[in-house]
């Protein structure tokens, strides 16, 4: 009966996504939508709201014989640590209060018009929102990413109480054509409403007065970015580090930055653990800019992300696990100018325990586990193997009373979104969440418990995850 009382709230998620994707299909129109059906969810709701507001014509609207066209597109669910992109499918134009045609542009473009696009999630959501104008013919998702990652504070506006908006009036709307969403906490539905009015819509406070709180105290001035220190100390400080914490392997490769303060360096690793640190020289003229470098790591022509660091840290710290020797890129942003940098590659070999026969992927996954954990070397082959597919798994495991395990969960094909293991034994139950949903760990003890049960929940395309649980000494 427990067992069947826990499979409730996900059945509850699906129902709740297969209510919001209907609301939303029903909501393509520019027609004014009736008013909320008692129990809907709140964001349905406001989103409902607004819409409906917004689509009765103003003053402005009636003088100049025309109506606004508001358009709500499908929501976008979004998680923590990863870009998320919309496509603002921009609306055809402002059409005549008396045409039959609501998606007609009489007589071509309204170049005096304005576009208004609000993304609205829960209160309680954190999100930012980046613009980038990107010419047609640019078919590369990561080029777009890396640009709005560049991007100023102009093309970035932070979420209020859970909304934010975006207002493009003249020609300067045209320009206003994909969105990349950021959330801040771990995940959030997000309903994009889309305006195109002859005048700038009503503030959202007029709209959502519950959303509005009182005045906010200036942010204080924290003072320029501490300086890094002389690159040759980083970097042995770095060495010092790895050496201590037991890596077999320290290699340096130095290449040199762009004006831009960009660059990109390739490397190979050995079969392992490696600890990529890619660390800036400041330069000695004045005035300089500050030195805080990001970076990520990824597999030479699949393309898969292995890591990445965006921190606010002057250097960049990557953590991989490879189960093969590989090939990587590495780009990475922020130095101040043309400046050299060292990339350093601390290795720590993998657990001999750790089975390759369900490729290297996993092995480098299953290695991953064990390292972000810091759990000690497994000396015995696991106890316990499975192969499963996405979705929600319960994998109900012997075990010895009085023993300590640890369980790994590891993607050795496809995509993975999402990647958790959970561990129930007895009253006690465990969770890890997979920082790159591609491997996860857990330690666990059996006091009088005789059986645990794992829990394996994954969701992406073609994913498939191996799961190994390995006594310990």
């Amino acid at each position: 009966m427990a067992l069947r009382w826990r499979l409730v709230p996900l059945l509850a998620f699906s129902l709740g996504c297969l209510v919001a994707t209907t609301a939303t299909s029903a909501a393509d129109a520019p027609a004014v939508p009736s008013s909320a059906e008692p129990g809907r969810p709140d964001l349905i709701d406001d989103a409902n709201r607004l819409t409906r507001l917004w689509s009765t014509p103003t003053d402005a609207d009636l003088a100049a014989g025309t109506r606004p066209l508001v358009r709500r597109l499908p929501p976008v669910f979004v998680e923590h640590g990863r870009m998320t992109l919309v496509r603002l499918q921009e609306p055809t134009a402002v059409a005549p209060a008396g045409s039959g045609a609501p998606g007609a542009r009489p007589g071509g473009a309204w170049p005096e018009g304005c576009l208004s696009v609000v993304f609205l999630g829960p209160r309680t959501a954190d999100f930012v929102v980046d613009t980038e104008i990107v010419p047609e013919e640019q078919a590369s998702l990561e080029e777009l990413l890396r640009q709005v990652h560049r991007g100023g504070a102009t093309r970035r506006f932070r979420s209020v109480a859970g909304a934010a908006r975006i207002d493009r009036c003249g020609p300067e709307r045209d320009s206003l054509r994909l969105a990349v969403l950021q959330i801040e906490g771990p995940r959030a539905a997000i309903e994009v409403i889309v305006s195109d009015s002859t005048t700038l819509q009503e503030p959202l406070e007029a709209v959502f007065p519950e959303r509005v709180f009182g005045p906010l105290a200036p942010r204080g001035d924290l003072g320029p970015a501490l300086e890094p220190g002389p690159l040759a100390e980083r970097v042995a400080r770095a060495e010092r580090r790895a050496r201590a914490d037991g890596a077999t392997r320290f290699v340096k490769t130095e290449t040199r930055s762009s004006v831009e303060g960009t660059g990109e360096l390739a490397l190979r690793l050995p079969e392992g653990c490696h600890r990529v640190e890619v660390m800036a020289d400041v330069p000695s003229t004045l005035p300089r800019a500050a030195t805080d470098v990001d970076a990520a790591i990824r597999e030479e022509g699949a393309g898969r992300l292995l890591d990445r660091d965006r921190g606010e840290a002057a250097d960049a710290r990557l953590f991989a696990c490879v189960g093969e020797p590989t090939l990587v890129e590495i780009p990475f942003v922020g130095t101040a100018g043309a400046v050299r940098v060292i990339v350093s590659d601390a290795t720590w070999p993998i657990p001999s325990a750790v089975p390759a026969h369900h490729g290297a992927r996993a092995r480098g996954g299953f290695a991953a586990a064990l390292r972000r954990r810091n759990a000690p070397a497994p000396v015995a082959a696991p106890l316990h193997e499975v192969v499963g597919i996405a979705g929600d798994t319960l994998v109900p495991l012997s075990v010895e009373p009085g023993r300590c395990y640890f369980a790994a969960v590891a993607v050795a094909r496809g995509e993975a979104r999402a990647l958790r293991l959970g561990v129930e034994i007895g009253e006690r139950a465990l969770r890890d969440d997979a920082p790159r949903a591609d491997s996860a760990g857990a330690a666990f003890c059996a006091e009088a418990e005789d059986r645990v049960v794992v829990r394996v929940f994954s969701r992406g395309q073609s994913a498939w995850w191996a799961l190994a649980v390995w006594p310990m000494s």
